[in-house]
């Protein structure tokens, strides 16, 4: 029985330096055309460019029926095109639904790079909507042209390891790559809680900025979180010991407080162009858990992963948000970042 096509599932999480690329071309059923394919991912892939390719991904060269009632382009090409940060058209060979390709690319905002054989004929149209045409005679003649598309493409780089930012960037579907920054997270106590966290964060951001100096257009957003309960300052406990005596104390409270440090650049190889440092406060509930609850929780759960050892994902129906953000209460406050965010398209046109 032949196995039905299934949607491509492509991370909004990208390796750094490199790009993910919906590919499009007028493929022939044969060895040829996918030795053709081949050749030119390989090169694709040493500039720094995954892409997803509807004949292999989801047709799986042939051997995928689409469901009755689906059709490839709309139900499995738009998506994916969507999801990724751009189209690369190789376009030696016309086609109509290459034209559909860019044409849809371009009405999502998605930059269009046109590939194609010395000699090719190149439509006006095609021309015009494309950020750059690019000439080959080898597909390793691509690798160079393509470094250099990568390392000026606008991007979202998040200054954190910590997995609770990522899956707010992820469920945000916000493309972008991951830059641990290694600052020093020493606070400095004499300053006010919401300061020291704001000068954590922008520590991180300041570092990550420096170690991408030679990039393009890009966002950085860092974060500093600790958790404040009864007038005191707690980060990610020790042991589980630690852990078990906090998260006991707090049963029963609604007045355990996040409170989230972030710092947001918008920067241009070595210029800073934007910068945003503020802290924004979530309030907490905690509902009267049971010894075994929490003993259950313990086990099961990351919590030396987490500030004051809870985390809002981590207790589902036992820690309520009473006031502030959501985001702030993940670990970043991404309200902040929109705008940053939304000033990258600009560098897409």
């Amino acid at each position: 029985m032949i196995e039905l096509a299934k949607k491509a599932n492509i991370s909004p999480q990208r390796e750094p330096r490199t790009l993910h690329s919906f590919f499009a071309l007028k493929f022939h059923d044969g060895d040829e055309d996918r030795a053709k394919v081949e050749a030119i991912e390989q090169a694709l892939n040493q500039a720094g460019i995954t892409i997803t390719l509807m004949a292999r991904d989801v047709e799986k060269w042939g051997k995928t029926d689409i469901p009755a009632g689906k059709t490839l382009m709309t139900d499995y090409a738009f998506p994916a095109m969507r999801q990724c940060d751009c189209n690369i058209i190789e376009f030696s060979e016309k086609g109509v639904g290459l034209g559909m390709n860019g044409g849809y690319c371009y009405a999502a905002g998605k930059p269009i790079y046109v590939i194609a054989k010395k000699g090719s004929d190149i439509s006006t149209t095609m021309a015009n909507v494309a950020q750059k045409v690019i000439f080959y005679e080898k597909p390793e003649d691509l690798i160079e042209p393509f470094r250099e598309i990568v390392q000026n493409f606008p991007r979202v780089i998040l200054a954190s390891k910590s997995a609770l930012r990522k899956q707010q960037l992820i469920d945000a579907d916000i493309p972008f790559e991951v830059i641990v920054s290694d600052a020093d997270e020493t606070a400095d106590e004499s300053k006010s809680f919401r300061n020291q966290v704001a000068e954590i964060a922008m520590r991180k951001a300041q570092t990550v900025f420096e170690q991408t100096k030679d990039r393009g257009p890009r966002v950085i957003l860092a974060a500093d979180q600790n958790m404040a309960f009864e007038g005191k300052m707690y980060g990610k406990p020790k042991n589980i010991a630690a852990a078990r005596k906090l998260i006991g104390s707090m049963r029963g409270s609604d007045q355990i407080f996040a409170i989230t440090g972030n710092a947001m650049l918008l920067a241009d190889k070595d210029q800073i162009l934007q910068s945003v440092n503020l802290t924004d406060t979530a309030c907490f509930a905690l509902d009267n858990i049971t010894d075994e609850e929490l003993e259950n929780y313990l086990k099961n759960e990351p919590c030396l992963s987490y500030c004051g050892g809870i985390a809002m994902r981590s207790l589902p129906g036992s820690l309520h948000l009473k006031e502030g953000r959501i985001s702030t209460a993940y670990g970043m406050t991404l309200e902040y970042a929109t705008e940053l965010i939304k000033n990258l398209e600009e560098y897409k046109k």
